[in-house]
């Protein structure tokens, strides 16, 4: 274990690792440490032997950090923001706004324009212009996994897996709609009565991040031969012909506007789905990450007409 008093050692050692951990890998850490990957693997090395454990699997197989390993990543950045903070104080900048802020946000809801996400960064910029933004484009379960293992600071998307240790809160709502392609047989049939006998013979896209037969329905009288983990793979399979799935309506829009799709029964099968902001319990958060949380928080109830 390392002692009560850390050395230069140690903190490099430490971050060392938790540059490793961000980048999944001692390859790709290569670069941001501009070092060589048997240098690094070293470091790592020697850190587990002053930790007394085993920080992650590498090799082969790929990398993979361990329960220590996330326990560790998470006590490193905790113990940075901490330094920064010291240094803030210590270099007389105690009420500037530094450093960095990671943030999830699931793919593509930059298409809905009613998405606070582009005012909010452009706020919290005006608001903090030194600290560095972080932004990670991934599935919601990506976005789930980076907070709980320290590599996100705040999450957004839509989530109907909660995990433990995630704290969840609705900023916005967005429709989802049930799309075909224009080679589709549902393509060209409104009524509904065609439809449901339709809709019962199709091949629905699954979408892996969600509980689909719970916030679906129609999941549960259709087949599925297919999954897609975000949501540009869902409308390459039903710009196909082949499959029907669930689009967020703003992102659909231009294939609908040009033909290719459209709604199932002219929003028969519309869901209203809850964007929802995501941090990890427990974990100290950043004056930086406050600030924009709250920056978020304030244009999401702005843009829905309550103040």
């Amino acid at each position: 274990m390392l002692p009560p008093r850390l050395s230069k050692v140690d903190i490099h050692l430490l971050y060392v690792f938790a540059i490793v951990a961000e980048a999944r890998g001692l390859a790709a850490a290569q670069a941001i440490l501009n070092t060589s990957p048997s240098t690094i693997s070293r470091q790592v090395s020697d850190l587990e032997k002053r930790l007394g454990g085993v920080l992650c699997q590498r090799g082969r197989g790929g990398f993979v950090l361990t329960d220590f390993g996330q326990r560790i990543v998470s006590a490193a950045n905790e113990l940075f923001d901490s330094l920064e903070q010291f240094n803030n104080v210590v270099t007389g900048r105690k009420n500037a706004l530094v450093g960095k802020i990671s943030i999830g946000v699931i793919d593509n809801w930059i298409s809905n324009a009613e998405a606070p996400i582009v005012s909010t960064l452009s706020k919290f910029h005006e608001q903090a212009p030194d600290v560095e933004i972080d932004i990670h484009s991934l599935a919601p379960d990506g976005i789930e996994y980076s907070l709980l293992d320290g590599r996100l600071d705040i999450g957004i998307g839509v989530f109907h897996k909660p995990k433990k240790g995630l704290s969840y809160k609705t900023i916005s709502r967005e429709n989802v709609d049930l799309f075909c392609g224009k080679d589709h047989p549902l393509f060209a049939v409104e009524r509904l009565d065609q439809v449901n006998r339709l809709v019962g013979n199709a091949n629905l896209v699954s979408r892996a991040y969600l509980a689909e037969e719970k916030v679906a329905p129609v999941a549960l009288k259709t087949r599925s031969t297919s999954q897609a983990h975000q949501v540009e793979g869902v409308a390459m399979l039903i710009l196909t012909g082949k499959f029907i799935g669930y689009l967020p309506e703003s992102y659909a829009s231009p294939w609908v506007r040009e033909g290719k799709m459209k709604s199932v029964a002219s929003r028969h099968f519309c869901l209203p789905t809850d964007i929802q902001l995501v941090t990890r319990k427990g974990k100290h958060q950043t004056r930086v990450s406050e600030l924009f949380r709250h920056a978020l928080e304030l244009e999401s109830t702005r843009l829905a007409g309550v103040i």
